[in-house]
């Protein structure tokens, strides 16, 4: 990822972040959200995959997608799934609470996403938590035709991303119980 890319994340995260803050529901916000990361990322696809408490699973809360009818297997099985502690990319990311990146979906994502994700034209993905010290909320998914990140230096600005964004939604959540 380009210094350009990281540098459009930070200014999107600021953004987001005061957009959380001052939400009334997450998933009224999540559509732009999404959209504003995906673009900042110059990628096509993005995911909010919420944590579930009450049954310990991820769940997909928003989507966003540039692709139109090539992305609607992809979200038709995203919003199927559900993934606990370890499951796929977005669940290693929940139980590791490290961003991760692919460059190369049909080897790294799990089946049937990654063959759908390929059908839709995409290569490369990013996943990083929305993280407090002490809880994870919930996992970003970011594709794109563009293969991903290129260092691990990357990760380390992508990692605090997600706490600035999980300490926004954290900070949501103690204003509102109704949020997700």
């Amino acid at each position: 990822m380009t210094a350009h890319r990281l540098t459009a994340l930070e200014s999107t995260a600021e953004h987001l972040a005061e957009m959380l803050r001052t939400a009334n529901r997450v998933v009224d916000v999540a559509p732009t959200a999404l959209e504003l990361l995906a673009q900042a990322a110059g990628s096509e696809w993005a995911v909010y995959w919420v944590v579930d408490a009450k049954v310990e699973r991820l769940r997909a809360l928003a989507l966003w997608s540039a692709l139109g009818s090539k992305a609607q297997v992809l979200e038709d099985t995203t919003r199927r799934f559900t993934l606990s502690p370890g499951e796929g990319i977005p669940g290693l990311v929940w139980r590791s609470r490290k961003p991760r990146r692919a460059t190369n979906l049909a080897l790294e994502m799990c089946l049937p996403r990654s063959l759908a994700a390929i059908d839709a034209g995409l290569h490369g993905g990013l996943w990083f938590a929305l993280q407090t010290d002490t809880a994870v909320h919930g996992v970003i998914e970011v594709l794109g035709r563009a293969p991903g990140l290129n260092a691990a230096g990357d990760l380390v600005t992508v990692e605090r991303l997600g706490f600035r964004l999980g300490h926004a939604l954290e900070e949501s959540i103690q204003g509102n119980t109704r949020l997700h």
